[in-house]
């Protein structure tokens, strides 16, 4: 490992542990037993249940993708990528690792890298929009009562976020004024690998009906993860009002794009932290909201060591699948 890279991730590794040990400095670790030991099982099972089908349809949605922009993967094989891809998300930085891996083993078997790379941004960019329209329908909904403080904010991050995505593909002249600009970068021929990447993805400018049908995939897709969070939630024994139910759909997607910045071990501590910050606004003990948001992650954790042993069955088997 290059010294610049390995220092980046002993960075990482220390924001990490030094935002835990804060977190358990603040919380006694004797506080957060009891809320484990009362944890429901069934509640739990639940939300493995819920995550495991928000990873099929996740499946789904980038496997059409991939089929459109034509590369030929079967079914089978795009869903043992995409739980392999899910896998190294929970242990890779910045919660994308996963996308690499997913696009190295479509590209290893003769598909253009630019492409693959292209559907699986796409592919990622219409995850993000559907979870940012959820959260912005959340918080218009939570106006009338005006109870969440920087709401407002809230509102534009989402905003922000999805704005320049539908300005570029809604607006041609953009998208052209864009493209060329990245294209005048020479260093290292990035010019040319960013025109590629944009050629393919304005392959998908005018098949919109297609890409309003995964977008409404994608709310489907992000409801199921948010709602995770709350089925753990229940299982620590917190009661999810019409309320609070819907500031899950505001604070999970905010955690959602933190967990984007490359700043910790794959948000470890970070999102504990952040969780806590949030949801103690609404009433939610400081206990709760940690161990809610830890479980989350154990609960996904979980589902995804599915693409962990095709990856180690892979492997051993030291051939094609």
């Amino acid at each position: 490992m290059q010294p610049k890279k390995f220092l980046l991730q002993l960075l990482k590794i220390v924001v990490s542990l030094g935002l835990i040990i804060f977190l358990l400095i603040k919380i006694s670790p004797g506080k957060l037993v009891p809320h484990l030991a009362s944890l429901n099982p069934l509640f739990i099972a639940v939300s493995l249940v819920v995550f495991f089908v928000s990873s099929l349809l996740g499946a789904v949605q980038w496997y059409i993708l991939i089929r459109t922009g034509g590369i030929e993967l079967s079914f089978p094989r795009a869903l043992k990528l995409y739980f392999v891809g899910l896998f190294f998300n929970n242990f890779l930085p910045a919660n994308v690792g996963g996308d690499a891996v997913k696009i190295y083993d479509v590209v290893r078997v003769g598909n253009d890298p630019y492409q693959v790379f292209a559907i699986t941004l796409l592919d990622r960019i219409i995850g993000i929009t559907g979870l940012c329209l959820l959260a912005i329908a959340a918080s218009v909904s939570l106006i009338p009562i005006g109870a969440t403080e920087n709401l407002v904010v809230f509102m534009l991050i989402f905003i922000g976020c999805i704005a320049p995505v539908l300005a570029l593909i809604l607006n041609r002249r953009l998208s052209r004024g864009v493209r060329k600009l990245f294209g005048m970068i020479k260093l290292w021929g990035l010019g040319e690998r960013f025109n590629a990447i944009f050629e393919h993805l304005g392959s998908f400018r005018h098949l919109r009906t297609l890409l309003l049908r995964l977008l409404l995939l994608a709310l489907v897709v992000q409801f199921l993860r948010v709602a995770t969070h709350i089925f753990v939630g229940r299982a620590l024994g917190i009661e999810v009002t019409s309320w609070n139910f819907v500031h899950f759909y505001v604070f999970i997607p905010l955690l959602g794009l933190i967990m984007v910045l490359p700043i910790s071990i794959n948000g470890l501590g970070v999102r504990e932290g952040t969780g806590i910050l949030l949801f103690t606004r609404i009433g939610f003990s400081e206990e709760r909201a940690l161990l809610m948001e830890f479980l989350t992650y154990v609960v996904m954790v979980v589902v995804s060591l599915i693409g962990g042993i095709i990856f180690l069955g892979r492997h051993l088997r030291r051939g094609p699948e």
